[in-house]
């Protein structure tokens, strides 16, 4: 969160309305070269009003509210979410680029998300925005597609810290187009990606580097901006795979200066 954030907290100190009280000092996390300013804040929140947005938390088992804990898995969505996706459905549903009104409805819709998803990645243009399926299946897709780029022996570098979803496509692309695949490994002690070692992996052959925002299994986050810069530096590509950060931390792809960034809307809808 920046300073600026943390000034708007320390404003609504004593408001009367149950909103923030009064801002903690920020706790520092220095993982490699990067610093990450956490700000906490103590706080009179009654979150039975915000539950109720979400028809998902009514949900009782065994006579008691149910929780959900398995936010990797996919976020519930509170009630303007399902109105909003019903009410398209009912009136809009059309395919895209016809020249009649539904069409035009679905084209503006289209439109104004990816405009809100340049602004939520801090893209230089809607049209670097992409939807699909899912991460995997785009992931599988954009594989396909470097792969025709690439020559035998060429090489890419996976990491062993990321979800499946970035490891498997490229394995598959590389067995497929007879590159060489370098493995990235992680410090056991922090599971913290060793970036020390990324030097020794690059080389004039490499093609592309696909590294893991955020862990999904332990958390830990990758200093990409460095990895990008090293990277880059050696002529390769970068992608990046954000699905486990994009719900807990802003992302900057002109700062980062990736190639590629993939994330999972439903995570954090």
């Amino acid at each position: 969160m920046s300073n600026h954030s943390h000034w708007q907290l320390g404003q609504h100190r004593g408001n009367g309305r149950g909103g923030w009280e009064r801002p903690l000092p920020p706790v520092v996390v220095q993982l490699q070269n990067v610093t990450y300013n956490f700000y906490m804040t103590t706080q009179q929140l009654d979150p039975t009003p915000l539950r109720k947005m979400f028809p998902a938390l009514q949900l009782e088992v065994n006579g008691e509210t149910a929780v959900y804990l398995d936010g990797p898995g996919g976020t519930q969505v509170p009630q303007s979410v399902i109105d909003a996706m019903s009410g398209y459905l009912r009136h809009g549903g059309s395919n895209s680029g016809g020249p009649f009104l539904t069409s035009h409805y679905t084209d503006d819709i289209t439109s104004a998300t990816r405009a809100a998803m340049m602004d939520f990645y801090n893209a230089r243009r809607p049209d670097e925005i992409v939807f699909g399926q899912n991460m995997t299946s785009l992931n599988f897709s954009l594989s396909r597609a470097l792969a025709r780029t690439w020559q035998p022996g060429d090489e890419i570098i996976v990491t062993r810290l990321d979800h499946d979803a970035n490891i498997s496509p490229w394995l598959l692309a590389a067995q497929d187009s007879g590159v060489i695949v370098r493995w990235l490994d992680f410090d056991p002690t922090d599971c913290t990606l060793r970036l020390d070692t990324l030097p020794d992996l690059l080389n004039e052959k490499t093609r592309l580097l696909a590294i893991t925002y955020a862990s999904n299994a332990v958390g830990s986050i990758s200093d990409v901006r460095r990895a990008t810069e090293l990277a880059h530096a050696a002529g390769a590509l970068v992608l990046v795979d954000s699905v486990h950060f994009a719900p807990h931390g802003l992302i900057d792809v002109q700062a980062l200066d990736c190639d590629f960034l993939l994330s999972s809307a439903y995570k954090f809808d």
